[in-house]
This record gives structure tokens, C-alpha cells and sequence, in this order.
């Protein structure tokens, strides 16, 4: 994994991330497909290095917020219905998985089958970033995304 800049690199610390960190993805597997949402290997990969952390940053207007990466938790927050219907035809491969929440105003993260993540809310589908180091990088330090 490249290297976070110091601000994400230390929210990620605290949560108990490290460099090779390593967690079963079966629990977020057995979930995602009880909920009959799409489960890829992107999402397996992530949450395999990421899954179960709660990372707490202070957002551009100096709230505090965090992000998470827990399936059960950002799925009571998604339409469902909608992600199906609207946000995955935006996608390329139309296949999106989730990973987690971000921020208070809660923002669901997604992965499709390249890596590149997303988010959705009520408001509509954003890209992230293409990569992990990026999108966590863009979430922590409050970068704009890019509406689909």
C-alpha cells in the first residue's frame, strides 16, 4: 500500500490501522449477501485491510467527523432501491459494493470492480478517487468529488 499523507496516515493509526493489517471478510461477505448487494474482490481487498476501523478528522470547517468501515452500519443508511435503479448505471461495470460511511451527513462508500470508489447519499453518486490511497485521502482531508 503507498503511502498516506500525515493527516490520513494518523487517522488511520488511531483507528488501529497498520501496514499489513489483516481482518476476515467473511462477516462483511455473509452480510453484503444477505442484503443481496453485489460482494467483489475490491471490497474483499479493502475491508481485508480496512474493515472494522472508525477513523475520527476534523472536516475543512473544523467539525469533527469520521468514517467507518462496517457493511451493517452504512447499509441502514443506503436506498437500496436506488442504488440499483440509479446510482450503479452510472458506474462503469454497473457493479458497486459497499464498504462503509463517511462523514455526519452520512456518505456511503462504495468500491466497483477497478477500485474506484464512490459515494452516495440522498443528494445523488459522486467519484471519489481510483484508487484507495486517493479516496482516503480525499475523505479525510474534505477534497471535493466529482458528481455523477
Amino acid at each position: 500500500m503507498p503511502a498516506f499523507p500525515d493527516d490520513v496516515h494518523h487517522s488511520l493509526a488511531e483507528a488501529g490501522w497498520f501496514e499489513g493489517r489483516t481482518v476476515s471478510t467473511a462477516g462483511y461477505q455473509q452480510d453484503t449477501l444477505r442484503r443481496q448487494l453485489t460482494w467483489l474482490p475490491t471490497a474483499a481487498a479493502f475491508l481485508r485491510e480496512f474493515g472494522g476501523l472508525h477513523c475520527y478528522f476534523t472536516r475543512q470547517d473544523q467539525s469533527t467527523t469520521r468514517m467507518q468501515f462496517e457493511i451493517q452500519q452504512a447499509a441502514a443508511l443506503l436506498d437500496l432501491h436506488r442504488l440499483r435503479t440509479e446510482y450503479e448505471p452510472r458506474v462503469p461495470g454497473r457493479k458497486l459494493s459497499l464498504v462503509g460511511q463517511a462523514y455526519t451527513d452520512p456518505l456511503c462508500l462504495l468500491v466497483d470492480t477497478k477500485g474506484t470508489f464512490y459515494g452516495a447519499c440522498e443528494e445523488g453518486i459522486y467519484h471519489i478517487a481510483d484508487t484507495v490511497p486517493l479516496a482516503l485521502e480525499a475523505i479525510v482531508m474534505d477534497l471535493p468529488f466529482r458528481e455523477l
